[in-house]
């Protein structure tokens, strides 16, 4: 058990800090961002996985910040104010927004972030969802901000059928190569690298741009598998 929490708290903090990282990574356009989604869809919908959560996150750094800004300028969400961030809310039904101001406590840095969230993932909803983020991060960022995209599943296989039958074809589909894993008897960590994303982290001597997490699902009959490019914003 002790294992097991040691082991979570690690990947835990490596995902935290390539979070950090890259940050002064590429910075790409919310049009790519739902292309990176879709790409995540279709593997775990290729799977017979049934996809229960999606994420796209944006983040930009700036110089100055004036938070009453961000409460005038956007008065349809609710907003928490604290000493040092800023928080503001809106829940659409299929969507949820969010939009986050506070520093960096690492670099001292005031960022701007952007989280669009939904439940349920198709084409169509790709659409409204690519035409939503880039309406509100042409007005919320000054230049083009790092962005990330996250897809969790759920499939009926225990995570050792799952992980024999079903997550190479998952990797397969991504063109992606492992670079390093983790493995326990209850979950696994996968860092990859495939071609069809544009996004990379370094990674010791090798480049990354893909993270799978995996664990036993809450009931303990199926697996919860959560994708993201070119890190993980989804806990698993």
């Amino acid at each position: 058990m002790k294992t097991n929490i040691y082991k979570v708290l690690i990947l835990t903090g490596f995902f935290a800090i390539c979070f950090n990282l890259i940050f002064n990574g590429n910075k790409l356009s919310a049009k790519t961002n739902i292309e990176d989604l879709q790409q995540l869809a279709n593997s775990v919908e290729k799977a017979d996985g049934t996809i229960i959560e999606w994420s796209l996150y944006a983040r930009e750094s700036v110089q100055h910040l004036d938070m009453d800004q961000y409460v005038l300028q956007y008065p349809e969400m609710e907003w928490t104010v604290k000493e040092d961030s800023l928080i503001g809310s809106v829940n659409k039904g299929t969507y949820s927004e969010t939009i986050q101001v506070m520093n960096n406590q690492h670099t001292n840095t005031p960022f701007i972030s952007y989280e669009l969230t939904g439940t349920y993932w198709d084409e169509e909803t790709g659409l409204q969802a690519s035409k939503m983020a880039s309406r509100r991060m042409d007005t919320l960022f000054n230049g083009e901000p790092t962005l990330f995209s996250c897809i969790k599943g759920e499939f009926n296989n225990k995570i050792n059928e799952f992980t024999e039958q079903s997550l190479n074809n998952i990797m397969q589909s991504l063109q992606a190569k492992e670079i390093e894993s983790i493995t326990e008897h209850n979950f696994r960590s996968v860092s990859a690298y495939s071609s069809l994303f544009t996004q990379t982290l370094a990674l010791t001597d090798q480049q990354m741009n893909i993270q799978l997490g995996l664990r036993n699902s809450e009931l303990g009959n199926g697996t919860t598998l959560v994708i993201g490019t070119p890190i993980l914003t989804i806990e698993y």
